[in-house]
């Protein structure tokens, strides 16, 4: 390998594992350090793959190829009238590893893949178990987890500071009302918005990892709700509800319901799985063998605890659910979801 050039990067963050950023540096060791001195996210940045190029504008071939086949992915925001463009894209990181091996015919070099090493695993289980990764589907209800009005929720980073529920998605403190993400965010003094339900515990345990425990256990609903009725949407139009799978070859759908994310019957997935397919996954596609039909088609209905979830189980491949499902005009769930946040 040459010693001149510098290097396209793959970086991974568990704090968002669902987004890979691909870039270049001259020094990738030097790069990550940089991105690790911010305080905006919980987790630090981790090198996951590298590829050895000559040309300082390399990796925006990648960028091109992302773009040409499945735009979408790339992360763009507009602020102020003005389309800002970064380098993060939703996707598998050992896809955008088969993308530098690409790259690399051309230059004739290989990338280079990197273990994690023990203090990133722990990272990566305790952002698991906080349920980091787990997309809000709505925004976060205190009656659907059981808590009432007038109970004690405790400041993870501080348990002489506890705030009182009066509402749904309401609580007080120090006489005022308030939000979690309000007050999380003037607690740890951050410029931007945070997730509230991150920073603060319920009888111990904090309150994402408490959602997410529930919405497993089909228990994350209004306490007065009955098994039987939990395909029941509140506050979605029907179009909104039924979504389908974005990639052609796997005719899916699904429906979103108040416990998760229904997989249609007749939905088609894939026969097999790639490498960043989760285990889970696999086990929950022997569990459900016997509905499986030999052309791989769904012969009854799935609940799945999140978008996410069911759209791996549909191709075999870890994906962010908000980009791979859409309604029958084409709008993307993410799109659906950042307009109900809103209301």
């Amino acid at each position: 390998m040459s010693d001149k050039g510098g290097y396209i990067y793959v970086l991974t963050n568990p704090s968002f594992p669902e987004f890979v950023k691909i870039g270049y540096a001259d020094n990738v060791d030097e790069r990550v350090a940089q991105l690790n001195r911010s305080e905006c996210t919980p987790f630090a940045f981790r090198k996951y793959a590298t590829l050895h190029v000559a040309n300082r504008l390399a990796d925006k071939n990648i960028h091109k190829i992302i773009d040409k086949f499945k735009p979408e992915l790339h992360a763009k925001e507009n602020i102020n009238g003005k389309m800002r463009i970064r380098e993060f894209f939703s996707m598998p990181a050992s896809e955008a590893v088969d993308l530098l091996a690409i790259i690399g015919s051309i230059y004739g070099e290989i990338p280079q893949v990197y273990e994690l090493t023990e203090a990133e695993k722990k990272e990566e289980k305790i952002a698991s178990d906080n349920a980091i990764a787990n997309e809000r589907r709505s925004p976060f209800s205190f009656y659907k987890c059981g808590i009432k009005d007038g109970e004690k929720i405790v400041y993870i980073n501080d348990s002489s500071i506890e705030c009182v529920v009066v509402g749904e998605r309401e609580i007080s403190y120090n006489g005022e009302t308030t939000s979690l993400s309000a007050l999380a965010k003037k607690l740890l003094k951050r410029v931007r918005s945070v997730q509230g339900t991150l920073y603060f515990t319920y009888k111990g345990e904090v309150l994402s990892a408490l959602r997410k425990r529930l919405e497993d256990e089909g228990l994350y609903r209004q306490q007065s709700q009955s098994n039987e009725n939990y395909n029941k949407i509140e506050d979605f139009t029907d179009q909104d509800n039924l979504l389908y799978f974005t990639m052609d070859k796997y005719p899916a759908k699904c429906r979103r319901t108040e416990n998760g994310y229904l997989l249609l019957k007749g939905s088609q997935i894939s026969s097999s799985f790639t490498n960043s397919c989760s285990e889970r996954t696999k086990n929950l596609r022997k569990q459900n063998s016997a509905i499986i039909s030999a052309e791989f088609t769904i012969l009854d209905d799935i609940l799945f605890g999140s978008c996410s979830a069911a759209a791996e189980f549909v191709s075999g491949s870890s994906k962010d659910g908000k980009l791979y499902w859409k309604t029958e005009d084409g709008t993307l769930l993410r799109d659906i979801l950042a307009r109900e946040e809103k209301r």
